[in-house]
Parts: C-alpha cells; structure tokens; sequence
C-alpha cells in the first residue's frame, strides 16, 4: 500500500482505479490517461500541483470546474459512464492506456460479471491503434498489405493469409485502392459489434459472426476471395465447405491458445509454501522488537518463580513447583501464538477466497513459529534449571516444558482460528487455568484419577495431568530423595500416590512414554483443529 505518492512514482502503475463516494468507479485505466481525462472534463492543474493528490481532490469535489453546468462530484460517475460508452463506439478519442481494463467495469454496474460486446470491441479499437502506431514506422497514416498483416497477427495470435488481408482491403477501404487509412479501418472493425460489417466494397458482404475480439478474429479467418471462374456449383459448394471447415479449426485453435494464456495457474501446496514460507520469514524478522518482549516475559517469569523457590525453601521434588513453572509456560505461550493466526485476518481471507492452500498457509506460519516457541521454553527453562541448581541433565529436565509449549501452542493457534482476536488473550488465559493449573494440580488429581470417567475427561483435557508426573518421576528417579519426617513426608507421599494413580499410563507404557505421546497427540489434534477454523470459518467474508 502506497499512501499519497509523488506523481513520477503514480507514473510507475500500469493501471489505477478511482473510486468516487459511495465506491463507483470515476475513472479506469492507465495512469498516464487520468490527467488527460480530467483536463477534459473541464478540470484545471495547478502548476506545481502533485497530480496524484490532484486526482484526490477532483473526486472529493474540492475542484472547482465551471464547464460543467450545476457540477457535483456525483456526476463523476455519469461522465465516466458516458465515456466508457462513447469510447466502445469509437465516438471518442482514446487516452493512454485506458482501455485494456474496461473489462473489470463489468464489475461496477449492476453486479455483472460477463463483459458487454461494446467494451469488447472498445478493448479491440484500442489495440489496434497501439499496433498500427508501432507497425506504422514511416507515420504516413496510410497501411499496406503487408503491414496489415503484421498487425492482424500481432493482435489476433493468428496468421492471416494473403487473400483474407486484400479482401479486408478491399472492404474497408474500397476497391483498387491498395491500402487503408487508419480511421478506415478502426472504423470497418469497430462496425463488426453488428451481425453485418459496413462495407466500403459496397453491397456485396459476407455475414460476420457476433462476438467481439474473438468475433474479429473468426471473421478474418473466415474472410476468403471469392471465385470469380466458371467452375460448377458443386464444386465450388465442396470447396467452400472445405475452406470453412479448416478457417473454423484454426479459429478455434487460436482462442483455445488466447484462453489458455490468459488463464491464471495457481501453484500447488509445494509452491504456495515456498512463496508463503518466504512472506513469513520477512514478516518475521520485522517483528523482532514484539518478540522481545515475550522473551523478556519468559525470562522475567523464570526468574521469579525460582526466586520465589528458592527463598521459601521448596524441596526440588515438590510437584507444585513444577504445576506453577509448566503453567507459566503455558499461559504465555498460548497467548503468544495468538498473534500467528489472529493479525492480518482480512488478508488472509482475501487470499483463502482467491486460491490460498490453507494447509500450506498454517504450515508456513506454525513452522517459523515453533523456532520462537523452542527458543522461549530453553530460556525458561535454562533461568530456572541454573538457579535452582538441580541435580539432572538440563536437556532431559527441558523436554516437557517443550511438550508443555507444543500442546499450549495449540490451544493459541485453535482460539485465533475461532476466536476474535480481541478476545484471544482472555480465552486463552481461562483455558490454561483449567488444563495447567487446576485439573493438574496434585492434590487434586489422585480424586480425578480413581474413577475412569474423570479420568478420562482430564487426561483428554489436561496438559499438566501428563507433564508433571513427567518432571516429578525423572527427579525422583534420577535422585532418590529423602524428605524429611513430618509434614515433608506426608506431602511427598501424597505426591507420589497421585501420580500413580489411573490406568491411562500403565497402559501407554509409563510415565515418560505415556506423558510425550499424549502430548504430542494433544497439540497435533488442536492444530487440526484450528486448520478447520481457517478452512471454514468466515467464509462470508469475500474481502
């Protein structure tokens, strides 16, 4: 998006839309073409004048234009429809570049989505006068066989045989001239809109099929001398079916090889992730300075919980330290993956309507994604690993506060792909209150665990019912401790009889298998979750 440009960078468009008040079209075209057709109209430049703020306050209505009787910016819209009408007729003089879109005016006027036959052969006149402009090298106004050749066939994708050229001669421009004049034959094609040409050869015409451009195109085609021997009826009827039937198959051959160019390839998933994987890479980097203050909140969060640990004393078995340390995690990386699905949504459905691979579009997004959350975690982790001083290998204590992020990563990109994005980070937080903070709480969870229908709800629904017994196992494991009598005693009991309850465990092979399998389940099913939220959701909006 280019806001108020200079009129040299205006320039560099190939072509502008103007839209009046109340979203009609004021003008269409090359943008060489708008000061033109304003100067027209009656609108004066003032020296010095940007003409790309110019064109802005014409159509505001804060130009004043004294041609125009009773003018209001309203009647933009009018003149434009006048024009665009006088210039399909050849009635007006053609601007710069302004005709190749009259196409996409179909789109202004009542919904209609198939292009007219007088803007059809609008698009035709003005491509003929750019190649006869670019074939006429001696700008003698005047056009041979030759020359008229070249410019059927640079316009049609068609060759033209010498007979079908001297007999368009000959009916633009009259018998033993030789040679055609420009307004003769912009005037003899723009006169094909009707069922019959207006031939300056007098009464003696063919039928001409209607159509516009690929009218022209046939009937050149179609065009062949006629014999003028004593040959008999017969034959002269074999061989006019003959010659019609290959002039029909190269017509069609020629639109088919128009229609294919035209036609717009949409590249596959491998392609769309190598563009989208690209986009995102840069959108990326140029949100370094948001992405830095997740990480300052990942560290400040590392920082305090160990602090807080570490004053009040807490044994480094205690399975609470490790609900408020996962929870943490999870909470702000849910809330960071809010921002992944949640921005730029009207572009994102402006894609999706016109040919985005969804699935290629999370894939770019997620993957980049995961480096930040990967990062975010071993930060976490790292703080809290080195002021703790806990006696286990840092990459074994880090793997399920990854899980952790995997899994809460999953609910972010599920809420942003459901959700409003304003109300993301408050769903978010509720959510892992429950799955983090309270169904795995183990005081609570050794009561969840006994009966098989709340066991099942939690460990379908809870994050830390499987990653805590995961750190709270392998410290156990790995250092045998032993608490002391009392209250210590009682609470590391409690501990270790909650997280031995229910069967879920036993059956996916322990702990430490059990926790990273439903994990790794967890946050892949939340993904396909949230691909069904960008494949289906808000279809209505067409942005």
């Amino acid at each position: 998006v280019i806001h108020q440009p200079r009129y040299s960078l205006f320039t560099l468009f190939d072509d502008v839309l103007l839209l009046g008040k109340g979203g009609h079209a004021v003008y269409l075209g090359g943008s060489l073409g708008a000061k033109d057709y304003f100067s027209d109209l009656g609108f004066k430049v003032p020296d010095g004048e940007n003409l790309a703020d110019w064109f802005m306050d014409v159509i505001a209505g804060e130009i004043p234009n004294s041609q125009i009787p009773n003018y209001s910016p309203q009647k933009l819209f009018e003149l434009w429809e006048q024009h665009t009408k006088e210039l399909a007729n050849g009635d007006a003089p053609a601007l710069p570049n302004s005709i190749p879109f009259l196409r996409k005016q179909s789109t202004f006027r009542g919904g209609r989505n198939s292009m007219t036959e007088a803007e059809d052969v609008a698009i035709l006149s003005r491509n003929l006068q750019d190649e006869w402009d670019r074939i006429d090298c001696n700008k003698d106004g005047l056009m041979d066989s030759d020359e008229l050749m070249s410019l059927l066939k640079t316009c049609s994708n068609l060759e033209p045989s010498h007979e079908v050229v001297e007999e368009l001669i000959t009916r633009m421009a009259g018998p033993r001239k030789g040679v055609v004049t420009r307004q003769e034959f912009i005037k003899y094609l723009v006169s094909l809109k009707q069922d019959i040409a207006l031939e300056a050869a007098g009464a003696d015409a063919s039928p001409m099929p209607r159509g516009g451009t690929a009218a022209i195109t046939a009937a050149m085609m179609h065009l062949v001398p006629r014999s003028r021997t004593s040959e008999s009826e017969d034959e002269e009827s074999e061989s006019s079916s003959s010659e019609e039937s290959e002039d029909e198959a190269t017509s069609l051959s020629g639109k088919a090889a128009i229609v294919k160019k035209l036609k717009r390839e949409i590249p596959g998933y491998c392609g769309q992730m190598k563009i989208l994987s690209t986009r995102t890479a840069i959108q990326w980097w140029r949100n370094n300075p948001s992405r830095l203050i997740f990480f300052a909140a990942m560290a400040v969060g590392a920082l305090v919980l160990a602090m807080q640990d570490a004053i009040v004393k807490s044994p480094p078995w205690d399975a609470m330290c490790y609900v408020n340390t996962h929870t943490c995690v999870g909470l702000l990386v849910s809330i960071y993956c809010l921002q992944v699905f949640g921005e730029n949504q009207p572009v994102f459905w402006r894609e999706r309507n016109r040919g985005l691979n969804v699935a290629a579009y999370e894939n770019a997004k997620t993957s980049l994604n995961n480096a930040d959350i990967i990062m975010q975690t071993f930060l976490f982790a790292a703080i809290y690993y080195a002021i703790r001083g806990l006696q286990l290998g840092f990459f074994v204590f880090w793997i399920p506060y990854l899980l952790v992020a995997f899994a809460a990563s999953g609910w972010g990109y599920a809420i942003s792909a459901w959700i409003p994005y304003t109300h993301g980070p408050f769903v978010a937080s509720l959510i892992m209150f429950v799955v983090c903070g309270l169904l795995g709480n183990p005081f609570n969870l050794a009561k969840f665990l006994k009966s098989p229908l709340t066991e099942s709800v939690v460990s379908v629904m809870s994050i830390t019912r499987w990653s805590i017994p995961m750190s709270f196992w392998l410290y156990v494991d790995t250092n045998h401790p032993t608490p002391e009598e009392g209250k210590e005693e009682a609470i590391y009991k409690q501990y270790t009889a909650s997280m031995s309850e229910g069967m879920w465990a036993e059956h996916l092979g322990g702990y430490w298998y059990a926790g990273l399998e439903a994990l790794l389940v967890y946050g892949v099913l939340l993904r396909i979750v949230a691909y069904l939220g960008l494949k289906f959701k808000n279809r209505d909006k067409q942005v």
